[in-house]
């Protein structure tokens, strides 16, 4: 693979984490471990990372405040590993932006696809030439990646910019979960993920929009979202 990826690998089981690098490794990623929290930290501010694989569960330091502390500075992929069922925990870190889960045991062929898919599709410049959008109050600029109410600036990760940014371009229409996935995450709705509903919400939150009915993004029951015009 021509320009190698990096990534660093945030895993305290060691053996685990001999295992997935060198599945990495063997697809052509330039692969460096990290065993605790503290440490990744130390790494992401020392060396510059296309993808961190962080584990929810870590010593000294936890993944939810590791992310804390690199966010929303670092622009890579994340992709949180978890053993645990904790929609809670799930909710923050999507909050914060991590852009996906992958649940243990790890299935390789699963992670090496994820982190494919998900690098790509930060690699790409959107295809659409047009830079600002504006619906209603609502402005984005994707030259400056600035989000605004009202000539509010408003404060968004990653994911939920690639959200908004989907949204915008696709005014009016009404756009189902698969083909809000495929476009934020690059991977395919197994039926079952709710990822696109928890960052809906934040983003309703930060637009003061989350009671019925919605002014902005309205919920089309059993189909997906719409962005009103």
């Amino acid at each position: 693979m021509a320009n190698k990826k990096r990534i660093l690998l945030v895993e305290d089981d060691k053996r685990l984490s001999h295992m997935i690098s060198h599945v990495l490794r063997h697809e052509g990623y330039l692969v460096t471990c990290a065993f605790d929290g503290q440490v990744a930290l130390e790494k992401v501010n020392s060396e510059l990372y296309d993808v961190i694989l962080l584990d929810m569960m870590l010593p000294r330091l936890n993944g939810i405040s590791v992310l804390e502390q690199i966010l929303p500075e670092y622009t890579g992929v994340i992709i949180m590993m978890t053993a645990s069922n904790d929609e809670c925990l799930e909710a923050d870190a999507l909050a914060l932006g991590v852009h996906d889960f992958i649940t243990k045991p790890i299935r390789p062929h699963i992670l090496v696809a994820k982190v494919k898919a998900l690098s790509r599709l930060a690699g790409q410049a959107p295809t659409c030439r047009k830079s600002v959008f504006q619906i209603q109050d609502l402005t984005l600029n994707t030259s400056n990646r600035s989000f605004y109410l009202d000539d509010t600036p408003v404060e968004l990760t990653e994911a939920e910019f690639s959200l908004m940014y989907y949204l915008m371009s696709h005014p009016g229409e009404i756009l189902d979960r698969a083909s809000i996935i495929s476009a934020v995450r690059g991977i395919e709705y197994d039926g079952h993920d709710r990822s696109i509903d928890m960052r809906l919400s934040s983003l309703r939150k930060k637009m003061n929009d989350n009671v019925p009915p919605y002014k902005y993004i309205k919920t089309v029951r059993g189909v997906g979202y719409v962005l009103r015009e």
